[in-house]
């Protein structure tokens, strides 16, 4: 693939997301109906045993989306494409795979992710310190 696919049929996609191209296609059937599916792909060509399916689910588990990502991709394409789709801030969500916080510069195959793995998604809280008077 040449550039970037989004395959949603819940909230569009908006101007920062430069590369990204909307389908009407439904890549992954769901019945839950704030589930969508986005494609990030590097703009170099590969084949797709390269790809991984990754499943972005909110704390609460109200919401729900899937990724394809390359195995080489840095994971912050996968959390700013997420963030602009549902209209968030990165610095307002942490993403965690297997009890730890995904990095930007984490990638799929560094963390030994595979098809359907669960990144979770909760909201940055800040505060809550230990005070000292």
């Amino acid at each position: 693939m040449s550039g970037d696919e989004v395959t949603s049929k819940s909230v569009p996609s908006t101007s920062e997301t430069n590369n990204i191209e909307e389908s009407s296609e439904q890549n992954i059937a769901v019945s839950d109906v704030n589930t969508g599916a986005v494609e990030i792909a590097d703009d170099k060509t590969s084949t797709s045993d390269d790809y991984i399916r990754l499943r972005v689910i909110t704390s609460d588990l109200n919401n729900e989306v899937h990724f394809r990502v390359k195995a080489a991709t840095p994971l912050v394409r996968l959390k700013r494409s997420y963030c602009s789709k549902l209209g968030h801030q990165i610095n307002e969500l942490r993403f965690v795979f297997d009890g730890h916080r995904i990095t930007d510069e984490d990638t799929p195959k560094k963390l030994g992710m595979m098809n359907d793995d669960v990144i979770e998604i909760y909201q940055e809280r800040s505060g809550g310190g230990i005070s000292f008077v």
